[in-house]
């Protein structure tokens, strides 16, 4: 009797245990149907960017630089007055694109720097990197919206050829030294020709101070107005006065941006003053 009650005790016990067991595997754990939204919004397709945009930008040769830019779906126009220097209104016109993240935009044929921050109802001049300007002066580089009872005039289709003849006659030119570091220059008695540098069309030149022949290569980002030259190389004559050849040699060396109107070209460091200015030679 007992072995027979201890046969049966074993029997439910067992029954018990695989129940739970059997349990214990049917139970799932609850889904989490959260579902996670990236936020894709950006400046170009949550602002309304179009508009009209003014601020007086750092200039370091006049009292400020009065920027104008008005921007419609993928165009701009933009007025600049230098003031202090001169009250001549300079116009330009384009197109201008967007970068990957959607809050930047770059001026297409502008000189540089040429690209902006879109925030709300305000621009931000960046660098000659595209970087947000720090410090100080960060605040003098923001445009900010402004309405503007007459549109600004688009610039004349002629204005806009001349530019874009004067950017292809950069690669084969010759140009004469006129100021160098903010001082002007003046050809010795005793130079063999003018000084100045000349551009070739395979991305070579060379340059004149007034003892030796400078020369190396260089390269152009056209849409951006950046240029890079080579280090200097020159020939070995020791002369009287070098100083004008040693200083040309560095700011060539170390110049990453220019202006040109297809009369002057300057040569400059990020937004440093112009560190050498030329004039064409016909």
């Amino acid at each position: 009797m007992k072995k027979s009650l201890l046969i049966l005790g074993i029997i439910a016990f067992s029954f018990t245990s695989c129940k739970k067991e059997t349990n214990q595997e049917t139970e799932v754990a609850p889904i989490d149907s959260t579902i996670v939204q990236v936020d894709e919004h950006n400046a170009k397709n949550s602002l309304d960017y179009q508009g009209n945009y003014r601020g007086n930008l750092p200039c370091a040769d006049c009292e400020s630089i009065e920027t104008t830019i008005s921007l419609t779906e993928d165009s701009y126009i933009k007025e600049t007055v230098y003031k202090g220097k001169s009250s001549k209104v300079f116009k330009e016109t384009g197109k201008f694109t967007w970068n990957e993240a959607g809050n930047t935009i770059t001026l297409l044929g502008s000189k540089a720097p040429n690209q902006y921050f879109v925030g709300e109802n305000a621009l931000f001049h960046l660098d000659v990197d595209g970087k947000r300007i720090e410090g100080d002066l960060a605040s003098k580089y923001q445009l900010s919206r402004i309405e503007i009872s007459e549109p600004i005039a688009p610039v004349e289709k002629e204005e806009t050829k001349t530019k874009e003849v004067a950017k292809v006659e950069l690669k084969n030119s010759k140009w004469r030294l006129v100021k160098l570091n903010g001082k002007s220059v003046q050809r010795s008695k005793d130079a063999k020709r003018e000084h100045g540098i000349t551009f070739n069309t395979d991305g070579r030149f060379s340059a004149f101070a007034g003892c030796n022949n400078m020369m190396g290569s260089y390269k152009l980002k056209e849409d951006v107005s950046r240029i890079e030259f080579s280090k200097v190389a020159s020939t070995m004559m020791a002369c009287g006065d070098m100083l004008t050849e040693q200083e040309l040699a560095k700011v060539l060396e170390i110049a990453d941006n220019y202006n040109f109107d297809g009369k002057t070209l300057k040569l400059n460091k990020a937004r440093m003053a112009t560190l050498a200015e030329f004039e064409i030679i016909k």
